[in-house]
């Protein structure tokens, strides 16, 4: 039988505890949900229950932006990176001199590089990470469970098929929320083909929509650019919590940030 939203819901109920136990010591929405979701990754690539350990090993405000602060190194550097002390602790439950050193040989091991991580990351966001953040979806689980039904009807946005809900929900995100801005630097623009191998070769193969490049006058490089992802899950794995993020591009630079459409002009009257 196909498993329905609230069977997704209720299997990962320790993954959204934990990222409502992040925000409630003030970590933010989508450094916590980034957080969680590698810690989820570390679950299904490793077999490491990394998640469970967040509400015991995370109790104060320092201490849950240490750990937002360390997922998102992780999703810069990769293995590389500097402070990983607490995602040690999570993801291995280790606690000792060694942690540092532990932690890298463990990220290398199950992908290494920053891009296998966001793609990771990206993945578990395409999937079952979006029930586990769907905050309205929550809202109506628990209206549920206040209200004294369990065991009774459930609602329809409950009762859905897995699938099904989460095909339906792709179709319907708007271009807007899974578009990135992308400018080159002048003098070294890059092509539409260019763009589009770069992030389906890190990304994965069908990750990419369209690439939108600026119009121009004959002979003369676009300077700036549009692209579209299939799931805005991805474009936020890019962005990995920055504003703005530099990537190289078959030697050159590209900048990406969050697309932001322009509002329309003011009619006439």
């Amino acid at each position: 039988m196909e498993p329905t939203v609230h069977d997704v819901l209720a299997f990962h109920r320790v993954d959204r505890a934990a990222y409502e136990h992040l925000l409630s010591l003030g970590a933010g929405r989508h450094s916590s949900r980034d957080a969680v979701a590698l810690l989820m990754w570390f679950h299904r690539k490793a077999g490491v229950d990394a998640v469970s350990r967040v509400r015991a090993l995370v109790r104060t405000q320092a201490a849950a932006a240490q750990l937002v602060a360390e997922a998102r190194a992780v999703l810069l550097h990769g293995a590389d990176a500097e402070s990983t002390t607490t995602l040690l602790s999570c993801a291995c439950g280790e606690d000792d001199d060694d942690a540092r050193a532990r932690v890298r040989r463990f990220l290398a091991s199950w992908g290494g590089t920053a891009d296998a991580l966001r793609r990771g990351v990206g993945e578990v966001l395409g999937g079952a990470g979006a029930l586990v953040f769907d905050d309205p979806l929550h809202a109506i689980l628990r209206r549920w469970h206040e209200d004294g039904r369990d065991g009774g009807a459930l609602p329809g946005e409950l009762a859905a098929p897995y699938r099904r809900r989460c095909v339906a929900a792709a179709e319907v995100q708007e271009e807007d929320g899974r578009s990135l801005f992308i400018t080159f630097s002048k003098g070294f623009p890059l092509t539409r083909v260019e763009v589009e191998e770069f992030f389906t070769e890190r990304w994965g193969g069908d990750c990419v929509a369209k690439v939108m490049m600026q119009k121009t006058p004959p002979g003369e490089p676009p300077t700036y650019g549009r692209i579209v992802f299939r799931r805005a899950a991805t474009a936020a794995a890019v962005l990995a919590g920055r504003p703005l993020v530099k990537l190289v591009v078959n030697g050159r630079h590209l900048w990406a940030r969050k697309y932001v459409p322009r509002p329309p002009p003011p009619q006439q009257h």
